[in-house]
């Protein structure tokens, strides 16, 4: 209202004062001048955001939830130039101007406003073309990231496994030692009993001739107990363990 109070102030000399309508013209102005800044700002806007997603040669930087952010912004970009179109088609019907692309040719006097109009309702569509395109690429960018950060989660999976697979394996190596010194300790402790079999005495080589066959019974026990699950069974299975110990040894 103060711009056309102004307007009306300074201006007035441009109007025809007989014509009681002749005040609408700017009224006409004013509104496309709004639009015009709005379409400006959307579309710095715009370029704004796909100029920093242009050019990239590594897309780490991007988080998935400054993209998710960013997917959600183009939404309200796009809700309010779809407002911002419907507004103009409005105006446009009251002002009776044709829905045609704008003609520089055809503007004969500044107060007619056709052209501008025309020229507003073409610049959102074009605008709100490239929202849809920016629309599509950060639908796009949110998949890159995601895939990514699957990527890393998928990478941290797989070296906690092969720490558990080394965990595993020095487990096993401490049973495979426990399995040969428990032997040793048993025939130590059996033949300690007796003064004929300390070391140094004449049956001190029985304690030897024990102790071997013990350890590979329990070495083979052990492999036994270990093979039975190698063809993917989930239950133990004696004719599998025989039948992996055949395959080692051949």
């Amino acid at each position: 209202m103060n711009d056309i109070i102004f307007y009306l102030q300074t201006h007035s000399s441009a109007l025809d004062l007989t014509d009681p309508s002749s005040p609408r013209i700017f009224v006409e102005k004013i509104a496309a001048s709004h639009y015009l800044k709005l379409a400006e700002f959307l579309q710095s806007t715009i370029e704004v955001v796909q100029f920093n997603l242009s050019r990239q040669r590594d897309l780490t930087s991007f988080e998935i939830s400054a993209v998710e952010e960013q997917w959600s912004d183009v939404q309200a970009w796009e809700r309010r130039i779809g407002e911002y179109k419907d507004d103009l088609e409005a105006i446009m019907l009251q002002l009776r101007t044709p829905f045609e692309n704008p003609n520089p040719n055809h503007i004969e006097d500044w107060r007619d406003s056709t052209t501008d109009y025309q020229f507003l309702y073409l610049r959102f569509k074009e605008i709100g073309q490239r929202a849809q395109n920016l629309n599509g690429s950060t639908a796009a960018l949110a998949s890159l990231t995601g895939s990514r950060q699957a990527f890393k989660e998928q990478e941290l999976s797989l070296e906690a496994t092969e720490r558990s697979i080394r965990e595993a394996k020095s487990v096993k190596a401490l049973t495979i030692m426990g399995a040969v010194f428990i032997p040793l300790a048993y025939t130590a402790a059996l033949l300690s009993m007796s003064d004929p079999y300390r070391p140094g005495s004449e049956l001190f080589w029985v304690y030897f001739v024990i102790s071997f066959p013990l350890i590979g019974l329990i070495v083979l026990g052990y492999y036994t107990l270990e093979l039975g699950y190698t063809d993917g069974k989930m239950h133990w299975s004696f004719l599998t363990a025989v039948r992996s110990i055949k395959k080692k040894f051949k």
